[in-house]
């Protein structure tokens, strides 16, 4: 399991979330958006992965985690939220805490 630093890596969540302009940067190339971020080299990887069980097991707030995954999210649609919703399920009930 990856270690993060929670509130850095919500700030950056969110920032894809609310900002059309990173969501567009984020989008383009998510490297090199990550690599402006006070993020560690594990928490970059896994938001440019969209490795939300990684993230969530790790703190992430579940409902900036959520908002980001369906606003990025490229695979099946259909399926997300049921997907999204068993694989975070093995790690309990969230943390809400910053």
């Amino acid at each position: 399991m990856i270690k993060i630093n929670r509130y850095q890596v919500n700030k950056v969540l969110r920032e894809i979330n609310q900002n059309p302009e990173s969501f567009k940067a984020y989008k383009e190339n998510a490297a090199a958006f990550l690599a402006k971020k006070n993020l560690s080299s594990e928490e970059r990887e896994a938001i440019a992965k969209v490795d939300f069980v990684s993230l969530y097991a790790a703190g992430a707030h579940p409902f900036i985690l959520n908002a980001f995954v369906n606003r990025v999210w490229e695979g099946d649609r259909q399926k997300l939220d049921t997907e999204f919703r068993s694989k975070i399920a093995p790690f309990g009930y969230p943390d809400f805490s910053t």
